[in-house]
């Protein structure tokens, strides 16, 4: 697919979301970080355009600019994805990424499951009204909200309490910012795989997929290039075709991978989706350069032919 740009969400001209802050923590800096080094990128080959979240318009080279028709690669924080989406499709844009999409993104288990886990979505509400049935079918509940801001944890406990005359349903560790009617995943724990050669408690992989094609893949939480095996990728293109399967699933996201022990068997499954637009970058996430190299050899095939 030729992307004709990267679409960066940002404050106003004169700053950015990925500036550096003295409070911002290690994961906060590593995020900001590569975000930055994208954007870069985006600008040395002429691929990046801003949109200002102040007046509400599009700007290349601090020239507002026209994005009608043009195929747009949307970046973005979480809280403003949705706002540079609207905007995009407002302004006749073709985003790889739309709202209809970030929908079915945000809520993949309704459409897709993981081989050897399953992912229960439902809502807080019934999750209360029905907890003993919980209790009964999982040993242990990961607990996620559909919504990537709000919380996810491991339930070691959860019920009633009576406290004075009013009786709560409580968890431990306590869930806070949730209603009601928000979307959550109920799923079970499993074990991550050990990395013992790099020294992490974990082997997971980020994967950008882009129109149903890998685009790039890269082992997450490490900070410096590694090797993904071959049957890592093997299992993402497998996944890429069973999603292709599916009746309107989007066709460019992000997918989560890793190895984990589950029912004491070592396997390779799926975490999550995530939205193509905020999913953070590894350090072999060079999305800029993964186009380039896609394209590079049309490019070398015309000089070619000028050649002759």
């Amino acid at each position: 697919m030729e992307i004709d740009y990267f679409c960066f969400s940002v404050p106003n001209l004169t700053s950015n979301d990925y500036i550096i802050n003295e409070e911002d923590n290690e994961n906060t800096i590593w995020i900001k970080s590569q975000e930055q080094e994208l954007m870069v990128s985006a600008k040395e080959n002429n691929l990046l355009v801003l949109f200002d979240r102040t007046t509400k318009k599009f700007y290349k080279d601090n020239e507002e600019i026209n994005l009608k028709g043009k195929v747009i690669f949307p970046r973005s924080f979480i809280p403003y994805e949705e706002e540079l989406l609207n905007y995009l499709d407002q302004n006749g844009a073709k985003s790889i990424e739309t709202l209809k999409d970030l929908e079915q993104i945000i809520n993949w288990p309704q459409k897709i499951q993981p081989i050897y886990r399953r992912v229960i979505p439902t809502s807080y509400k019934e999750f209360q009204q029905n907890v003993e049935t919980y209790q009964k079918n999982f040993k242990n509940i990961f607990f996620k909200t559909a919504k990537k801001s709000q919380t996810h944890c491991i339930l070691k406990y959860f019920g009633n309490v009576n406290i004075g005359e009013n009786q709560l349903f409580v968890t431990k560790p306590p869930l806070w910012n949730i209603s009601l009617e928000d979307t959550i995943f109920l799923s079970d724990v499993f074990q991550p795989i050990e990395d013992k050669e790099n020294n992490i408690d974990c082997k997971e992989y980020r994967a950008f997929i882009l129109n149903n094609t890998l685009l790039s893949i890269s082992r997450s939480y490490i900070d410096y290039p590694t090797l993904v095996p071959n049957e890592i990728k093997s299992f993402v293109e497998k996944q890429i075709n069973k999603a292709l399967l599916i009746p309107d699933f989007p066709s460019s996201y992000v997918l989560d991978i890793g190895e984990m022990s589950i029912n004491g068997r070592e396997v390779i499954d799926i975490i999550e989706y995530n939205s193509i637009c905020s999913s953070g970058l590894e350090v072999c996430n060079l999305l800029v350069d993964d186009l380039l190299n896609q394209k590079a050899p049309s490019i070398k095939l015309i000089r070619q032919r000028k050649d002759i």
